[in-house]
């Protein structure tokens, strides 16, 4: 099925590894212009070096520390002068610490703003201007299920998530008039470095076996396994086709039935 993705151009932050970089070798591999952000220069060159051999795709890479905004409208703004526009964002970012809840202190929450919630705000004011001028974009925001699924687990996490869920419908509503369409994606849990985190913080502090821990982070996961990046990576690129047209404000959750709610 052809998802008419070839030539668009995709920034993809925080892309050097886990979902993003599943995302990243998706669009190449549908003939996108592929713009691959992500904070160390290392990873990023041996990233995009392993996306043109598998795919044979159009891929860069961009440096930006996603904390600083000056380095994310630099970045924005260097893609743009070379590729002319970007017709799709993958706003990407990496998830806070997880604690028990009265181990949380202030600085903690404040960090699961900054390293979250706050990247992807300026990641998406960078390129919106842009797409509004050309009345035409696509930002399509990882976010992730326990914004709409608290756990007692994730308590970072699931606030962070639901302000995120919140600056999606919000932002729909602004750039619906100008054709900028903005999705986001849930992802449950998935078998990248960010479930291992978790896996590992759940065995220090409830002193349970991996085997343990697993179970007990996948015991609502109806299918009972994670997903694959890939998985996330499908839909991402369907979000971003001439397929999805008419899909705006939605919230695509791809965890395994984990979701439950209405």
């Amino acid at each position: 099925m052809d998802l008419g993705l070839k030539g668009k151009v995709v920034l993809v932050t925080a892309a050097t590894g886990g979902l993003g970089l599943a995302i990243a070798r998706e669009f190449a591999a549908e003939g996108a212009s592929v713009v691959l952000c992500g904070r160390t220069q290392e990873k990023i060159d041996s990233c995009v070096d392993s996306i043109r051999k598998s795919t044979g795709g159009a891929v860069e890479g961009a440096r930006a520390d996603l904390s600083n905004a000056g380095e994310i409208d630099a970045m924005v703004a260097g893609a743009e002068a070379r590729h002319g526009h970007i017709d799709v964002l993958i706003n990407n970012s990496g998830g806070p610490r997880t604690k028990p809840f009265t181990d949380l202190s202030d600085q903690d929450w404040l960090d699961a703003f900054d390293v979250k919630f706050l990247p992807q705000i300026r990641c998406a004011r960078a390129v919106f201007p842009g797409m509004v001028k050309r009345r035409s974009g696509r930002i399509i925001t990882i976010i992730g299920t326990h914004g709409r699924t608290p756990h007692a687990y994730a308590f970072t996490a699931g606030i962070v998530n639901a302000a995120l869920l919140n600056l999606t419908k919000t932002l729909a509503e602004v750039g619906a008039p100008d054709n900028v369409l903005v999705n986001a994606i849930n992802p449950g849990w998935m078998d990248t470095e960010r479930m291992a985190y978790v896996l590992g913080r759940l065995m220090q502090d409830a002193g349970l076996s991996e085997e343990e821990a697993r179970k007990r982070i996948l015991v609502d996961t109806q299918l009972g396994r994670p997903g694959k990046p890939e998985d996330v990576a499908a839909a991402a690129a369907f979000l971003a086709s001439s397929r999805a047209s008419f899909i705006t404000g939605a919230f695509l959750d791809i965890d395994g039935g984990l979701t439950r709610t209405i």
